[in-house]
């Protein structure tokens, strides 16, 4: 199953790479590089929350993941305020193509990619705008085509992809597009972490407990137990497990006194014990007692201890730890940059990997063939380093702020004002797929009519200008 999915994964970036209406994007209104506090990736895209209860999101935008209701196909560089999903988020976690964000309320929303259900919409249809699919949320966690939500009442619900049995249902059918409770109807859950085709949970007493794929022993459980694991069940005896999340073959595991431990298959080394090959682990314990959070890749691992340092190690391709080699495997904790760093997602991106400083900065390393570094090298280059992400391109001028460019109002219906520290002698306007929907040759008092544009959004740009200020037509 897993090849096949390899497979269906390679056609369908071809099939989607030829395209005729991708395009880059630079919206960058109201971009700034600091005040982030959560972010999450998912195969190309990374998507990014701030104190202000925004979101943002970069790369490559599809699957209606931008939220804006079009649908459309693009590839964004820097950070894009998602202005059309609202404010008011507490957090945000992706998938490999979609994005579920939650409210102070415990409202569950999500958008995107749905082909397996993993929307829990009763349907497998792509949503291109925020939808309501769950409430009174706890807290929640995203694999990589499955939903699992604990509720406030303690019991656990999933949806989406089950054909390893990762959504702890009782069966292996291949998916659900319903939310399901796991089949044991517990109603002590306190936290959980999912993996590509994995969950796992804690209870109040601190037990330990998982389902799904164990074909390399990533449910904790020997692998010679079965190739699957369709119910929760228990992993050893320990009352003091804090947090689980899981890779494809491997899984990472915290403790509330500050131990790491890590398991299953270990092909990269993404298990960290100094070794790589085919031997499937049991929980080992990792090195030391201050580790304070974890992240799991695609086939890496990361945690962060309490001093604030960074650790990775797995696979290194394209630079995916970050540590400045160009090594493919790294078997052990590595530190990845100097910053002190205050957040990591739950989920590094597949082939790219990203962190939140102290000051609350996005730093991102990896695979950049979709923008998703969103970093200010101009250029869709691998990165082995963390590298900051930027609202513009090195020696481009971010109109935006260097020349101090507004428009209001904003949203508008027919008139707007343009403000400039320049002379204005051109404006074109671009709609979100980036194709130029109106040129303005000669521009009179700084006023422009976009009365005859359809409603949507789009980006102003002023005397050619490589950067452009976003407009929203109501």
């Amino acid at each position: 199953m897993l090849q096949i999915l390899s497979i269906l994964k390679s056609q369908k970036k071809a099939a989607i790479s030829s395209l005729a209406i991708l395009a880059s994007l630079s919206m960058n209104a109201q971009c700034s590089l600091t005040g982030y506090k959560n972010l999450s990736q998912g195969e190309s895209f990374t998507v990014a929350l701030k104190d202000d209860g925004s979101l943002w999101l970069w790369g490559y935008n599809n699957f209606g993941l931008s939220g804006n209701g079009t649908g459309q196909y693009t590839q964004i560089q820097h950070p894009w305020e998602m202005s059309e999903v609202g404010g008011g988020w507490t957090e945000v976690q992706a998938g490999e193509n979609y994005i579920v964000a939650l409210k102070a309320n415990g409202d569950l929303y999500g958008w995107g990619g749905n082909n397996y259900g993993q929307l829990g919409l009763g349907n497998n249809t792509n949503q291109v705008s925020p939808k309501l699919i769950m409430q009174n949320v706890k807290t929640y966690s995203v694999g990589l085509l499955h939903t699992v939500v604990i509720k406030n009442d303690g019991t656990m619900w999933g949806t989406g992809y089950n054909d390893w049995g990762g959504l702890g249902i009782g069966t292996s059918v291949g998916y659900v597009n319903v939310w399901t409770q796991e089949s044991t109807n517990s109603t002590n859950w306190k936290s959980l972490g999912t993996g590509l085709y994995n969950t796992y949970g804690v209870k109040t007493d601190g037990t330990l407990w998982a389902t799904g794929a164990n074909l390399y022993g990533q449910t904790g459980l020997p692998q010679a137990s079965g190739n699957e694991v369709d119910d929760f069940t228990k992993i050893g005896t320990d009352t003091n497990w804090s947090v689980v999340y899981g890779g494809e073959f491997h899984a990472i595991g915290l403790k509330t006194n500050g131990e790491l431990y890590a398991w299953g298959g270990n092909p990269y080394g993404q298990v960290g014990l100094g070794t790589t090959g085919t031997t499937y682990y049991t929980p080992q314990k990792m090195s030391g007692s201050n580790w304070s959070a974890i992240s799991a890749g695609k086939l890496s691992s990361f945690a962060t201890r309490t001093d604030g340092t960074l650790w990775g190690w797995g696979d290194n391709n394209n630079g995916k730890i970050g540590a400045g080699s160009t090594d493919a495997r790294i078997n052990t904790p590595t530190q990845v940059g100097t910053a002190t760093w205050k957040t990591i997602p739950y989920r590094a991106g597949y082939y790219s990997s990203a962190a939140i400083d102290n000051v609350g900065s996005i730093y991102t390393w990896g695979w950049d063939a979709y923008w998703q570094l969103g970093n200010d090298d101009g250029t869709q280059t691998n990165s082995n380093v963390p590298t900051k992400v930027t609202c513009s391109d090195l020696g481009v001028n971010d109109i935006a702020s260097q020349n101090k460019v507004a428009l209001y109002p904003n949203p508008a219906k027919d008139i707007v004002v343009l403000q400039s520290s320049k002379a204005i002698s051109e404006v074109k306007i671009y709609n979100v797929a980036g194709s130029l929907v109106k040129s303005i040759s000669k521009v009179s008092d700084n006023k422009i009519n976009v009365a005859d544009l359809p409603a949507g959004v789009y980006v102003v740009k002023i005397n050619d200008a490589a950067e452009g200020v976003k407009l929203i037509k109501k």
